[in-house]
């Protein structure tokens, strides 16, 4: 049997169909992504071209990696990589893991700061191209037995469905390598630390990663509140010092999305004593709240969930601020409960809301909302193309009172649009509300407000 020429039939057989059709059958091996699939890009050229850009879009990297990644990862195949996700493990916990008293790892420390240190010298030698994100996570294999257990520490499986870092950054590895680039990371332009790193992060090395990208515009953040509420006033104060004297949101800087997860919506979760701090970093009224609602005024899409309520945003607003860049903004606030007595002071939020909306000239999308288990609403200013809304949307009735919609009337009044008149909507959610993760599914938020990999995190761990 001649072989070669049934070879030979089997290429034209190939060749022979129209380009487009090709290109859909290769569309449709990476979206299935069956075992072995991205080996197929060294059939031919015309399957590595398609079969490479999203074999190459989204990589995972471990410190071991890092050894032969620039040999592995030449500069041709630089410009096809749009995600890295890079993981620290660490080793297995000792047996006195859960003590209450242990101290810190030196080793740690330095394992965590020495493998960021050397994938930043990497990457500083990249020329900035396409948009880059960055992912930093850090985690013990030993986390699902003993503090985290039936949790989510990875998000593989999102991908395919429908539906802490040691504080110790300060020390060890020197921040300022000129030498090896430390200082300038020009590629990446956007940074993500999810949930699963449920490591406490160092405020202070946190602003100094941050302060190291020249390009960045985009910044999804999603710490763990602490424990306590002194704690908090404290972890609070320390990013707010950070951000400021750091400067560590660049002025480049166009969407930051803050999605704070707490142990308290968890009844699993063992609850640990937080340490007392001694001593105040911040002035109140240099806060937090303040730091933020002074970078609204330079960002285009900012959504904070839960670590500060809208009350202290508006608050440290001032009168004579104008937001001529903001297009999104989405605000969390626990005054929105089915409570009564809550109604008056929901009420003096709405139509304070409205006043600054009336400041931000360019936005289509606000957005205040609350969630947890068996509750969930949202207030949704909404502008499109040929209509401007208002939808309330929850487990629970409000009543917009007269002199909500008046307010929101008068925002709409201003609009370049004389023609556009407000539409009241009220929409009521049957699904069962199981986790804060569910709420925000069935709230359908019209804008980013967690990750989605995040999103999928929660709704399982509230369903075990």
């Amino acid at each position: 049997m001649d072989y070669s020429n049934q070879t030979r039939r089997k290429a034209l057989t190939w060749i022979s169909f129209p380009a487009e059709i090709r290109l859909m059958i290769l569309a449709t091996i990476t979206h299935q992504k069956h075992p072995g699939w991205g080996s197929l890009a060294s059939v031919c050229k015309e399957w590595q071209r398609v079969l490479e850009k999203v074999n190459f879009y989204k990589i995972k990297l471990r410190v071991s990696c890092l050894d032969n990644f620039e040999h592995i990862v030449s500069p041709q195949k630089r410009g096809i990589i749009h995600h890295i996700c890079f993981n620290v493990e660490l080793p297995r916990y000792t047996s006195t893991c859960c003590s209450k008293r242990r101290s810190p790892s030196v080793r740690i420390s330095f394992m965590v700061s020495g493998g960021i240190w050397k994938l930043f010298s990497i990457l500083s030698t990249w020329t900035p191209a396409n948009n880059l994100t960055l992912e930093i996570n850090v985690y013990s294999p030993s986390n699902c037995e003993h503090w985290f257990k039936n949790i989510y520490l990875s998000s593989d499986d999102v991908e395919h469905g429908k539906d802490g870092m040691p504080g110790v950054w300060r020390t060890g590895i020197p921040f300022h390598d000129l030498q090896h680039g430390w200082v300038h990371v020009k590629a990446v332009t956007c940074f993500v630390i999810r949930r699963q790193l449920r490591r406490c992060i160092s405020q202070s090395g946190l602003g100094q990663l941050l302060s190291r990208f020249d390009r960045l515009e985009h910044i999804s953040y999603e710490p763990w509140a602490p424990y306590e509420d002194v704690t908090r006033e404290f972890r609070d104060g320390e990013i707010a010092l950070s951000l400021t004297m750091r400067n560590s949101l660049p002025d480049t800087l166009k969407r930051l999305i803050i999605f704070e997860d707490s142990y308290k919506f968890y009844d699993r979760f063992p609850k640990r004593p937080a340490p007392i701090p001694w001593f105040n970093l911040v002035d109140p009224s240099e806060g937090l709240g303040a730091v933020l609602a002074s970078k609204s005024l330079d960002l285009q899409y900012l959504s904070i969930s839960f670590m500060i309520d809208a009350e202290e945003f508006f608050r440290r607003c001032q009168s004579t601020w104008s937001w001529s860049h903001l297009q999104s903004l989405a605000l969390t606030s626990q005054l929105l409960q089915d409570d009564w007595e809550k109604r008056k002071q929901i009420e003096v939020l709405l139509c304070r809301a409205s006043v600054l909306v009336q400041k931000m000239p360019k936005i289509h999308t606000f957005v205040l909302w609350n969630g947890g288990k068996a509750h969930a609403c949202a207030f949704i200013y909404r502008i499109d193309r040929d209509s401007v809304s208002v939808t309330w949307r929850g487990t629970w009735h409000l009543e917009l009172s007269p002199l909500v919609v008046k307010s929101w009337q008068l925002t709409v009044s201003k609009l370049p649009f004389p023609e556009l008149q407000l539409k009241l909507k009220r929409e009521c959610i049957r699904g069962v509300i199981k986790s804060h993760g569910d709420a925000i599914y069935h709230l359908e938020i019209p804008c980013p407000v967690i990750d989605p990999a995040s999103l999928w995190q929660i709704r399982r761990e509230g369903c075990s």
